[in-house]
């Protein structure tokens, strides 16, 4: 906990970036991708060379010591599948069962988020994925990527595809789906990241909640405004709250526009762990941040406050998941000294 409030981790994954798990997009997307991790570590970690970089084999169990290691104050995470399935090697069902092995090193602090791909899966085998991931792993949210290179994307609102994947999830008793939009990640179109997609889906099914990434920058000004006007439809912090050292005025002005147009009530902390070195110092770094007083005055932003902290970083995904607002037991116990 920090000041009294729980903090749960929304974004955390486990990559495998060997060299030989990228097939020939892959490969293509590779240097893409190091100087995209590279960015966001430059202040805060040595990053190997990119032929050094693409040899660390994957570490569920340092993912783990990243979020909950040494002093830190996060409750709970969310392990989340990445559905990039295109551009690696690796048979998906691997990908999704080293996910869940990772939540089992911290089962009681950290929780199963599921994810498939009803093109590059194929839709039976993407429910299939879905129920399993409900019922055998109980995962408790599904992640979504709908942009895909070579011409795999697909859209949010497209009944064909998704919605019987949203129909399945609510007959198994889960409500909450997160897509990746904006933030692109390899060859695929950056239009297919538009996030206007979610408006129609969340129209059409009111019992779902849909969590929006990386405020789909740079079309942000979309997602927020979809998020100021859907009652079901969040914003996470994932990936643009990384910037915040080497682009503290733009995050600023993000956190200005999100809180101006939205409820702190719409809005959700997570670090994208192991994407810093520690989940620990990405918390301190943003819980602590403030909007500059002169945005504020300039742009008549709000101030953001400890009750704004309070839900942002722990109430609002708990609230969601239908969990109580309080730490996992066994840190409580530790802290009564049991």
């Amino acid at each position: 906990m920090r000041d009294g409030n729980v903090i749960f981790d929304l974004v955390v994954h486990v990559h495998n970036l060997l060299d030989e798990n990228f097939n020939a997009a892959g490969r293509i997307a590779q240097p893409f991708k190091y100087e995209y991790i590279k960015m966001y570590k430059r202040e805060v970690e040595r990053i190997p060379p990119r032929e050094e970089f693409y040899k660390i084999p994957p570490n569920p169990q340092g993912v783990v010591d990243k979020i909950f290691g040494g002093s830190s104050q996060i409750d709970w995470a969310m392990a989340q599948v990445v559905p990039l399935f295109e551009l690696f090697n690796e048979d998906p069902e691997v990908n999704m069962q080293r996910v869940y092995e990772m939540t089992q090193l911290a089962p009681n602090r950290m929780i199963f988020a599921g994810g498939t791909d009803p093109v590059l899966r194929g839709l039976n085998t993407a429910l299939r994925d879905i129920t399993t991931q409900i019922v055998d792993l109980g995962s408790k949210s599904i992640k979504l990527y709908t942009a895909h290179a070579f011409g795999n994307s697909w859209r949010m609102d497209d009944r064909k595809l998704a919605y019987p994947m949203y129909e399945r999830m609510l007959e198994l008793g889960c409500n909450l789906v997160q897509v990746h939009k904006g933030d692109p990640q390899g060859l695929e179109p950056l239009l297919d990241l538009r996030p206007d997609d979610v408006h129609q889906a969340a129209l059409d099914f009111p019992d779902m909640n849909f969590i929006v990434h990386h405020l789909a920058f740079p079309f942000e000004d979309l997602a927020i405004d979809l998020a100021s006007r859907l009652p079901n439809v969040y914003l996470a912090m994932s990936t643009w709250i990384n910037m915040i050292k080497i682009a503290p005025i733009e995050t600023a002005m993000r956190f200005g526009k999100m809180l101006s147009w939205c409820s702190p009530e719409k809005v959700i902390w997570g670090s994208e762990t192991p994407l810093w070195p520690s989940a620990q110092h990405l918390l301190d770094l943003s819980y602590d941040f403030q909007i500059p007083e002169d945005l504020r005055k300039g742009w008549n932003f709000p101030e953001i406050t400890e009750e704004d902290r309070r839900l942002m970083f722990g109430g609002n995904i708990l609230r969601l998941l239908g969990m109580p607002y309080e730490a996992p037991a066994e840190q409580l116990a530790e802290a009564i000294g049991k």
